[in-house]
């Protein structure tokens, strides 16, 4: 039995060729593709978690303020959220009766 390879290969790419046509034709087919090994260098993952208690004892003020952060988060980034929310509550941190504690997991 002979194989025609012209034959064959003018069937394939005219399968392939209509399979795609097809795909056109019928609606907005879109594709994505993503690939990636290890962990990625550019990833952003940052949690920073800010609890402000407003306490009175004795006729004092006192504010406590508990700041977690977790992911890539640095010091700085903890203090930038900080003086954000200080400024957008008006609260003073130089003031004597206010606690501020901190911590960072990773």
């Amino acid at each position: 039995m002979k194989i025609e390879y012209k034959s064959m290969f003018l069937g394939a790419a005219l399968g392939v060729a209509g399979v795609f046509a097809i795909l056109f034709l019928l609606g907005d087919v879109e594709t994505e593709f993503s690939f990636s090994t290890g962990e990625n260098e550019n990833k952003m993952d940052k949690n920073i978690d800010v609890r402000i208690e407003k306490t009175v004892e004795n006729g004092q003020d006192f504010t406590n303020v508990v700041v977690k952060g977790s992911g890539d988060v640095t010091k700085e980034d903890l203090d930038k959220e900080l003086e954000r929310l200080f400024n957008e509550h008006g609260i003073n941190k130089n003031d004597s009766n206010i606690n501020i504690e901190m911590e960072i997991n990773s």
